[in-house]
């Protein structure tokens, strides 16, 4: 069926279409705030000229800096120093966790409270000394930045536009970083984990390190072993290529704010060819999507389950799971869940959906729910117009990879049909891990609780693993508690793995930090 569907929705250059018209959407790239009425928000441009120009100003100053370093060699054997406090830190915490005695407790919270403070200390100084590796107008807070924007973002007012516009052109001076001459990632994630890190770190008392923060601190830590092991070469060239990058940035707004004055007309067709852009992709994407709903409106019922199940799992949980299909499992569930909810399950008359599926005559929409799961507005990142991925609803990756895992997918998804888990209630989950600055969402999200941390499938022939625990060949991690039981998360060869004291078994590793599940309060 997957087949059919390809043939009659993704033929003569649909895929090419769709990528020349998100080239097209994208432009060069440079974000240019206009007005409700398509006049230039020159305001906002000319109040945030100075603080660009600023960043300039501190990114020559890096690179001179830079340039004078003999190499990075020092902050390597300081990382390596760090690294291996960590390891202490966890050690502590281990005899803390296996120890009964009271007393003995106690003074293990006071030794602990010590190594934590003077790693703090000696992390805060390394973090400072990297400022190669910093933000502009570091320390950048990047939920306060994005809580700001979602204020503003679908504003219809003036004001509310002028207030996104600044919002926005806020972000984009602070929340950028370095990228490669030959256009390669850029590293803005890691200095946004460095930022999000110090803040946490600046005013932290606890005797011992949370899960979330030492998650992270390890994180960083295994990205600047290889990013400081490819020497000062590579990061001297990447923030040459930001300093030339923000020196045009400059000239760009610069030379706006100048023709502004002169050239209104030049820029009400530069809006209108913005939004033309925008219009033809919008347009585009969902009158794609609106033709896959109808081909899948038109067959049974199971096919409709089982595509919207697959097409979800395959955008929101790709590889990221273990061979058993743990956690795409429960984001079946969490869609499942939602069938009944009409928050989720109805294409709302103001979705730029529904106008589409009404000119394709489809009749009663509402009944289609497990499509409206799928496509609701809001909810699943991948079917945005704006977002690459939103082409491979309508043109599938058709390669042997995708293939294999869709099969993996229908089969966990048609399981999950014939025998649902009716004891499972979460109906939302995110990634703090994919998250800029691992932002955590159960922050603005009071009105939902998260559901506690769980092992993985059971192992079976775990010989060796008891082995190497009876050995104490492992590095202890965390615990937890799950349905009244007790789990050890434990490191072994480099991989994570969960065990039972008391059934003494061994479990996979769940990563919290990739998927957590929430459950909506009944007060709400």
């Amino acid at each position: 069926m997957h087949k059919q569907s390809f043939k009659k929705l993704c033929s003569g250059g649909t895929d090419k279409h769709a990528e020349e018209l998100y080239k097209s959407f994208l432009g060069d790239g440079i974000y240019i705030p206009f007005l409700k009425d398509g006049n230039l928000d020159s305001e906002t441009i000319s109040d945030h000229l100075p603080m660009l120009q600023k960043r300039l100003t501190w990114l020559k100053g890096v690179e001179e800096k830079l340039k004078n370093e003999k190499s990075l060699r020092t902050y390597l054997i300081s990382l390596k120093v760090l690294q291996k406090d960590l390891d202490k830190l966890r050690s502590v915490y281990h005899r803390y966790y296996l120890e009964n005695s009271f007393d003995k407790k106690k003074n293990l919270v006071k030794e602990a409270k010590s190594h934590t403070h003077e790693f703090i200390e000696k992390l805060q100084k390394f973090i400072v000394s990297m400022y190669y590796l910093q933000s502009f107008e570091f320390p950048v807070d990047h939920f306060y930045l994005r809580a700001e924007y979602d204020k503003y973002k679908s504003s219809d007012t003036e004001e509310g536009k002028r207030k996104a516009n600044r919002a926005y052109f806020l972000r984009k001076i602070v929340e950028e970083g370095a990228v490669n001459r030959d256009k390669g990632r850029s590293d803005l994630t890691l200095r946004a984990l460095i930022d999000s890190i110090y803040m946490r770190i600046d005013s932290y008392s606890d005797s011992f390190l949370d899960n979330n923060l030492a998650y992270d601190i390890e994180s960083l830590f295994d990205t600047l072993d290889g990013v400081l092991r490819g020497g000062k070469r590579e990061i001297l060239s990447r923030i040459s290529n930001w300093v030339a990058k923000t020196d045009k940035d400059v000239t760009y707004y610069s030379n706006l704010l100048v023709q502004q004055k002169n050239k209104k007309d030049f820029f009400k067709k530069m809006f209108n060819d913005k939004n033309k852009a925008r219009y033809a992709l919008s347009d585009y994407i969902y009158e794609k999507e609106a033709e896959v709903y109808k081909f899948w409106s038109e067959k049974d019922l199971l096919y409709r389950q089982l595509f919207a199940l697959e097409t979800i799992l395959f955008h929101e949980v790709g590889r990221l799971d273990d061979d058993a299909g743990t956690e795409r499992s429960d984001v079946l569930k969490v869609v499942m869940n939602r069938l009944a909810i009409n928050e989720y399950n109805k294409i709302d008359a103001s979705e730029p959906l529904h106008s589409k599926l009404q000119k394709l005559n489809i009749k009663n929409i509402d009944k289609y729910t497990w499509l409206n799961v799928l496509f609701k507005q809001g909810e699943f990142s991948f079917t945005y117009f704006f977002i690459p991925a939103s082409r491979g609803i309508f043109c599938a990756d058709q390669s042997k990879t995708a293939s294999r895992l869709r099969r993996k997918n229908l089969s966990l998804a048609l399981n999950l049909l014939r025998s649902p888990d009716p004891g499972f209630l979460a109906t939302r989950y995110f990634s703090r891990a994919s998250m800029l600055g691992r932002i955590d969402m159960a922050q603005v999200w009071d009105d939902y609780t998260p559901i506690e941390e769980r092992p993985g499938p059971r192992i079976s022939g775990d010989k060796k693993l008891q082995l190497h625990y009876k050995n104490s060949n492992y590095t202890y991690l965390y615990n937890f508690t799950s349905a009244g039981t007790q789990y050890e998360v434990l490191r072994m060869k480099g991989t994570e793995f969960v065990y039972s004291p008391k059934s003494k078994k061994f479990y996979r590793y769940r990563n919290p930090h990739h998927f957590k599940y929430f459950i909506k309060n009944k007060a709400y």
